[in-house]
C-alpha cells in the first residue's frame, strides 16, 4: 500500500450502489474509486494505485468474474484483494468467485458493518 489512505475501487454497474457503498467507506477514512464496468474497472486499475476492489458479478460487457480473471494474468494487479459483492447466493457463485482468487463474497443487500470490517481487515493485511 503506497498510499497512507487506502484506495478502494467500487466496480458496480449500478451508480446507486456505487453511491451507496462510497458514502459507508468514506467515512472509514478511504479513499474511493469507482467504475460502472468491467472494462472502466480494468483501466481504473491499470492507471491507478487500488489497494482493493469491490466487484459486482453481473455486470454489461465483461462481468465480474471476467475482471478477475483478467486481473489474475496482470501481474501488477493479481495480489490486489477482491471482495465480490452480488445479487447471487448460490454457493456454486461463491465457489466459483473463490476460485478464481477473490479473497471474500457478500451477498445483497449488504451488511455494511460487516462489510467495512472486511475491507479493514484486508487493507490492513497489505500494510
Amino acid at each position: 500500500m503506497k498510499n497512507s489512505i487506502p484506495n478502494v475501487l467500487l466496480v458496480d454497474d449500478s451508480s446507486t450502489n456505487n453511491l451507496l457503498l462510497e458514502s459507508a467507506l468514506k467515512g472509514q477514512n478511504f479513499k474511493i474509486s469507482t467504475a460502472t464496468t468491467g472494462e472502466e474497472a480494468l483501466k481504473v486499475l491499470r492507471k491507478n494505485e487500488i489497494d482493493l476492489v469491490l466487484l459486482d458479478i453481473m455486470m454489461p460487457g465483461l462481468s465480474g468474474y471476467d475482471v478477475l480473471e483478467e486481473m489474475t494474468k496482470d501481474e501488477k494487479l493479481v495480489s490486489i484483494p477482491v471482495i465480490m459483492v452480488t445479487a447471487r447466493s448460490q454457493y456454486e457463485e461463491e465457489k466459483r468467485a473463490k476460485e478464481l482468487g477473490a479473497a471474500d463474497y457478500f451477498e445483497k443487500p449488504l451488511k455494511l458493518d460487516k462489510l467495512i470490517l472486511r475491507v479493514k481487515e484486508l487493507v490492513k493485511e497489505l500494510v
